[in-house]
């Protein structure tokens, strides 16, 4: 498989899970929303039960403040990084150097469509937990395995880069 194949692919991927990940993080926060109950617990003691309190439209308003603010700022980021010459880039990843600097940047800037998706798959899990951790009949679940899921999709998204690149074709130039 050449590197057009391989990159139309990334970009594709990293656009339609993004795309996908936002429209169910937007459902999902409009369900949970409706489902919790007022006020909603956000705090857990010793005993698993809430001792920390909120309103259930403030914690509407400041998870949709936040997926905006993240969706926002990975988007001005990639922007910026869209800006840096091919070239300049180089000296960063000199190791892929003989992979072509367009490719590179375009595998750089597919990777970072990649974050906010994570982000987004990640804050659809966390909203279901809070969601079943302020449920009666499931509040005694343990649910202390959604942080790990967190540090898995990051790390996940940090070797994804350099595993994508060293399997990349080296670049040569078309005559």
């Amino acid at each position: 498989m050449d590197n057009f194949t391989t990159m139309s692919i990334d970009h594709f991927l990293s656009r339609v899970w993004r795309i996908i990940s936002l429209i169910g993080l937007g459902v999902s926060l409009l369900f949970i929303y409706r489902g919790l109950p007022d006020p909603a617990a956000v705090h857990f003691g010793e005993t698993g039960r809430g001792d920390g309190f909120l309103p259930k439209e403030e914690i509407f308003y400041l998870t949709a403040a936040l997926i905006t603010i993240l969706n926002v700022l990975a988007l001005l980021l990639i922007k910026v990084v869209d800006k840096i010459p091919s070239e300049k880039l180089g000296f960063l990843f000199q190791a892929f150097q003989d992979k072509g600097a367009t490719v590179v940047k375009k595998m750089i800037i597919n990777w970072l469509h990649l974050l906010p998706a994570l982000i987004n798959t990640f804050l659809i899990l966390v909203l279901r937990t809070l969601l079943l951790l302020n449920d009666q009949r499931t509040f005694d679940q343990d649910f202390g395995y959604v942080p790990m899921i967190g540090i898995i999709f990051l790390l996940l998204w940090l070797i994804y880069l350099p595993i994508r690149l060293f399997s990349l074709n080296k670049f040569t130039e078309e005559e």
